[in-house]
């Protein structure tokens, strides 16, 4: 798989080997500094234009870890994106309950463990993109949830699994294709089983929630719009979600013997209300390690599915179908930092019901932990 072991063990223990005031207190950082430009205006893609921005895919992150006692501990992530003119915000914010050495209890803000990389997501040299594929990686907005999970971890002969139960609730105003839109997720819960067996690994998840957005038919945005044309097929109220359930699916294969790295993850989206499309995206990379250089070769492809009837017909103005190609190598030059290249192949085929454009993001980056 595209993640490296090293890369790995670097964004799990950083609140394991700390640049700490006292034995109590640790404190890690991570950073992604990236530039990155578009060969032409006619698509869009991670943010980027046809102008070079150093801004879309840099972050700067510090996590904070005070054990309060030998069962209870405090975690903060601060992180400040460069998407969001540097303004810093609580990622994380939660309180451990250690039940046992293999139960856990947290509670706070936390990260919705939608995707096999969730959890370390931002830490950019845990992997060797520059970014996962934001194709299959496309929740960002809901990353993170206020909430409560328990993790219970096990092992079955030559297994290590683990199981996590999460439940909590989001708000919070959520851009949308270039427009913003008030959003409550409540009654959010999933579950996540995960094992290991040697060099292979597997992933498994279900999430759901009740939706709530501010859609209206008389608006100018997006998917106003949209329920504006739904209406007058008389379908309006399939696309006002007032507490509609929606559904993800994910589950993932990887093996990884420390040189050479295979994944292959699909996800996909259901939802009651029609205002949002179904969809399914899938990625498959593959990575060599030779030295201090790593290669790694990704594809990655999503496509709607349309209810039927007239609200399908409907949501064929947001139709979207597209699929990327990601050559890309690292290399570790020294400890703890990484130099990334990225040469991604877009090609929308298919954007808000209309015929899409191809073009090439070019990335360039680095990725550190401290």
């Amino acid at each position: 798989m595209v993640l490296r072991k090293s890369g790995l063990a670097a964004a799990l223990t950083l609140v394991i080997s700390p640049s700490a005031f006292s034995s109590d207190l640790q404190i890690n950082g991570f950073m992604n500094v990236t530039a990155g430009v578009l060969s032409n205006e006619d698509i869009s893609a991670d943010g980027y234009d046809d102008g070079v921005s150093f801004d879309n895919g840099t972050l700067v992150g510090l996590q904070m870890t005070q054990q309060v006692n030998d069962s209870t501990s405090a975690t903060m992530q601060l992180i400040s994106r460069g998407s969001d003119s540097y303004e810093t915000e609580a990622a994380w914010a939660y309180i451990t309950y250690t039940a046992s050495d293999s139960t856990d209890i947290r509670m706070g803000r936390l990260r919705t463990p939608f995707f096999y990389y969730s959890d370390f997501l931002e830490v950019g040299y845990a992997y060797n993109w520059i970014t996962p594929p934001s194709i299959v990686y496309r929740l960002g907005a809901l990353s993170s949830l206020s909430g409560v999970d328990l993790t219970q971890r096990f092992t079955m002969g030559s297994v290590d699994a683990s199981v996590q139960l999460y439940g909590g609730r989001f708000s919070s105003d959520v851009e949308l294709q270039g427009d913003e839109y008030a959003i409550e997720l409540r009654r959010a819960m999933g579950i996540v089983l995960a094992m290991s067996m040697g060099d292979f690994g597997a992933r498994a998840s279900y999430h759901q929630t009740n939706i709530t957005m501010d859609i209206d038919p008389g608006g100018t945005r997006a998917l106003d719009q949209l329920a504006a044309g739904a209406a007058l097929a008389g379908v309006g109220d399939e696309f006002i979600p007032d507490e509609d359930k929606s559904s993800f699916y994910q589950a993932s294969v990887n093996y990884d013997n420390g040189s050479t790295s295979v994944i292959a993850e699909w996800t996909a989206l259901k939802h009651d209300s029609a205002v949002l499309n179904d969809d399914s995206a899938y990625m498959i990379s593959a990575a060599q390690r030779m030295g201090d250089i790593t290669g790694h070769l990704t594809y990655a492809a999503t496509s709607d599915n349309l209810k039927s009837g007239m609200v399908g017909t409907v949501q064929e103005n947001a139709e979207l179908k597209e699929s990327a190609i990601i050559l890309g190598a690292r290399f570790d030059y020294d400890a703890a930092t990484a130099f990334k290249i990225d040469i991604q192949y877009n090609d929308e085929e298919t954007v808000a019901g209309a015929d899409g454009e191809t073009g090439v993001l070019y990335t360039l980056g680095m990725s550190l932990v401290f």
